[in-house]
């Protein structure tokens, strides 16, 4: 893994070397938007590599030009793939106010455009920083929420860009810690959420003093944070 890791880091280097050949900031038109977005592709890929070896710097540097590269184009799909990797190297670097504040806007994006996959994979991934932030209800109610998504939805495209935060791993963990019953109440309500309400409650910060979104289902009994 390591040896196919060198290899694939040392094509892409040398792709974006090319890319950002002199000369390539005078494209016009179609031909600029397209060197913009291999341009983001290339650094979010590499960065993908550079967050799996440890180096957390190197990968936010190279997922900030990737996203600053796709507002530029500006291309939805590009954005939210950077969003969603700047996300994770903040989450890497400790930095949970800006992972949440990169995840929180591309849920928007993804919601806006009605890309509800897309939308279930970033509740999956503020799902990991609430667990972080020691927020086990809403942990579940977030991933139990992204899973109705994708079930009725499908897996989308998301996925194929990015390294998914898969909920697999914590499930158990949450049920024992919360108890049978009470994670079995958190799990229904966040997957009776719907896309919207999922949508609304995922962008309030997890504190349990803030206003609950007109509309927004009651958490009974679960004291939902």
């Amino acid at each position: 893994m390591q040896h196919e890791d060198a290899g694939a880091s040392e094509l892409l280097e040398q792709t974006l070397a090319l890319l950002r050949e002199p000369g390539t900031d005078e494209l016009a038109g179609q031909d600029r938007v397209q060197h913009l977005l291999d341009v983001a592709l290339t650094c979010n890929f590499l960065g993908q590599i550079r967050l799996s070896q440890g180096d957390h710097d190197g990968a936010a540097q190279l997922f900030s030009d990737g996203l600053s590269q796709a507002r530029s184009a500006p291309d939805r799909l590009t954005i939210l793939v950077s969003l969603y990797d700047l996300a994770l190297s903040s989450q890497a670097q400790g930095d949970l106010t800006s992972a949440a504040q990169h995840l929180q806007e591309g849920l928007s994006l993804s919601a806006e455009a009605g890309d509800e996959p897309s939308a279930a994979y970033y509740l999956e991934a503020l799902a990991a920083v609430a667990r972080l932030q020691d927020h086990p209800e809403r942990v579940v109610h977030l991933l139990a929420a992204a899973g109705a998504l994708l079930q009725a939805r499908g897996s989308g495209w998301l996925h194929a860009y990015v390294p998914r935060a898969s909920p697999d791993d914590v499930v158990a963990t949450l049920r024992s810690r919360m108890g049978d019953a009470a994670f079995d109440q958190a799990w229904a309500w966040g997957g009776s959420l719907g896309g919207r309400h999922a949508v609304q409650y995922a962008l309030r910060e997890a504190r349990p003093d803030l206003t609950r979104p007109e509309g927004l289902p009651e958490a009974r009994g679960t004291g939902a944070s």
